[in-house]
């Protein structure tokens, strides 16, 4: 289908959401919400930009109902407008890596290194497995453990500015880092690149860098992001463009939402809100939307189609509820990154929901809460068993350890 405004007016819609980062941008070139909502705009928007340029879109997409996904989609980028407004960035935030302390985690090291350990011990008994098959056949390589592993490496890699407090756990992050984009790469998983983005994301903002780099990163880990989608089964016979802009199924799930609900189904009136809360409680599983969405589109398929945030929030309020979320995730991440020079829990909670949040846009709230709450538990027990006294607790002593800490940060 060619392109052609005129006959498509709800292109329009696009173009006003594409103004959102730019506005934040405006109000900062340090702003993570700029960019974020940039890498929202891809993965909402791209689809719907292929349709109009006459590419391919998800199968399965109701054409007919992409303005109004479009419109949901504006809808939520108006509340990340409004609340990243009304709750601004700090632009004197302190690097968490520079900051005094007394507190040392030894555990973090540990914890790095068995999962290094670990992710080569993979690697090596696939061996060549990894390089043939479809993504599903290298998952089964990667052993039942898989999934498990990769929701423990988004909890390691939220650790950055804690295991950067020693020469050890720097060594011990920057191995993991590595073992976990090769693992990534080997099983054709895309989440390394969200884990990657926020980490660029939260080192540019503290060292108060300007844009050019992040858009450099922005745009090498989204070409990365596109090669491995290509080589994990997608349309070989795509353009690069189309390639790029089919980034996820946003756009699948948010039109067929808006075509079942609420004409076959009801709303859901914050059903699935409380569910991914009840899920948290051992023994008490809740089925998530994204096996709603398989129950009635592809009944008995062993294939998923995730979901999106959008959609979900569709799915409870309609239109009016999308806004309202997002203001919402926009307020709690403001929150957390403003607090990231205060406490090496604030630097580990902003890291780990700017992951979450990123990964959930093509999920739900059930994943991002469980990621999150976990996530949580996760650094406590970290804490909890290896916080302890760091020996020269004399002021002079640790302002000797800050002026260390700075100078490997600055190397």
């Amino acid at each position: 289908m060619p392109f052609d405004l005129a006959a498509q007016p709800w292109a329009c819609v696009g173009l006003a959401a594409l103004a959102v980062p730019v506005l934040l941008f405006a109000g900062g070139r340090r702003d993570m919400l700029a960019y974020l909502a940039a890498y929202f705009f891809l993965f909402g928007f791209g689809p719907v930009v292929s349709y109009l340029i006459g590419g391919t879109i998800y199968f399965g997409t109701n054409t007919a109902l992409i303005g109004r996904a479009a419109l949901g989609l504006l809808l939520a980028f108006a509340g990340v407008l409004g609340a990243g407004l009304l709750v601004r960035q700090r632009r004197d935030l302190a690097d968490p890596r520079t900051a005094p302390t007394n507190r040392r985690l030894p555990l973090v090291p540990a914890v790095l290194a068995v999962l290094a350990l670990y992710g080569l011990g993979v690697l090596a008994w696939g061996g060549p497995a990894f390089l043939a098959g479809t993504k599903l056949d290298r998952i089964a390589v990667a052993g039942p453990a898989h999934y498990d592993y990769l929701l423990l490496q988004m909890y390691a890699s939220a650790l950055y500015f804690v295991a950067h407090e020693t020469s050890t756990g720097r060594f011990a992050y920057r191995l993991n880092l590595a073992v976990y984009t090769a693992y990534c790469l080997a099983t054709g998983e895309r989440d390394f690149v969200f884990v990657l983005f926020a980490l660029v994301l939260h080192r540019e903002m503290v060292l108060r860098r300007r844009l050019p780099r992040s858009v450099v990163w922005g745009a090498a880990l989204l070409l990365g992001a596109t090669a491995l989608f290509g080589l994990r089964g997608g349309d070989a016979g795509e353009s690069a463009a189309g390639q790029i802009l089919n980034q996820g199924s946003v756009l699948f799930v948010d039109t067929w939402v808006m075509t079942h609900v609420p004409s076959a189904e009801p709303y859901l009136h914050g059903a699935s809100y409380l569910h991914a809360l009840v899920n948290l409680v051992p023994g008490q599983p809740q089925p998530p939307l994204a096996q709603w969405l398989v129950d009635r589109y592809a009944p008995g398929s062993a294939s998923g189609y995730g979901f999106s945030l959008t959609g979900e929030a569709y799915v409870n309020f309609g239109l009016a509820g999308i806004p309202v979320v997002f203001a919402g995730l926009t307020v709690v991440h403001r929150w957390l990154a403003n607090r990231i020079d205060r406490a090496p829990g604030y630097a580990y909670a902003s890291l780990l929901f700017t992951i979450a949040w990123m990964y959930g846009f093509r999920g739900e709230s059930q994943s991002l809460v469980k990621t999150c709450v976990y996530g949580a538990l996760f650094y406590g027990v970290i804490r909890l068993v290896s916080s302890r006294i760091a020996p020269g607790d004399e002021p002079g002593q640790r302002d000797a350890g800050a002026e260390r800490v700075a100078a490997c940060a600055s190397s």
